[in-house]
């Protein structure tokens, strides 16, 4: 099978909200209505989780440890 080493998305250089991250992911991917765009957000992150650079941290964040 080939390896496909393209980046799945391409964003503009700034920090997106769960929610707008969510929200670019719907409109690129598609998904079910009856998924939030936090929780496709949430699922795309722990899937690719180099984009989390991307996501703006709320003010009480706290950082899981793997």
């Amino acid at each position: 099978m080939k390896e496909n080493n393209e980046p799945p998305l391409e964003l503009e250089n700034k920090l997106y909200t769960t929610e707008e991250f969510g929200s670019i992911l719907r409109n690129k991917f598609g998904a079910d209505n009856y998924i939030s765009n936090v929780m496709l957000a949430e699922i795309f992150l722990a899937k690719h989780p180099t984009y989390s650079c991307k996501i703006k941290k709320s003010k009480n964040h706290i950082s899981q440890k793997t």
